[in-house]
């Protein structure tokens, strides 16, 4: 077995295996936006202006989706307030409240029925 006459070999092939799975790992943060805290770290809370820019659909759109209670909205004071984490938690789920958002939006009691 060549590892035991040459053990730098073994450790060698480990580290090429390494890089290579970081690599992997980064280029599927990537993809999914984790790239870690950015300095230009994005708001927290967003209007519907931003939603509808996010979302890729008309602001007239947006509203109908409130008026039906099929998007998740942080507070329904004018102007309604979204969380940018459960918009984006929304588009991936195809537009469709998940149990959790359904959960959050009955415990801030703007869930309709």
């Amino acid at each position: 077995m060549e590892y035991r006459q040459n053990p730098f070999l073994f450790l060698e092939q480990r580290l090429n295996r390494i890089e290579d799975l970081i690599g992997n790992l980064n280029q599927t943060f990537a993809k999914l936006h984790l790239d870690g805290v950015r300095e230009d770290r994005e708001p927290e809370f967003i209007d519907a202006v931003e939603v509808s820019t996010i979302a890729k659909v008309k602001l007239n759109t947006i509203y109908a989706y409130n008026t039906r209670g099929t998007i998740p909205i942080y507070s329904s004071e004018t102007p309604i307030i979204y969380k940018r984490d459960e918009i984006v938690e929304w588009l991936g789920n195809g537009k469709k409240l998940t149990p959790r958002l359904e959960k959050l939006m009955e415990e801030r009691k703007l869930i309709k029925k």
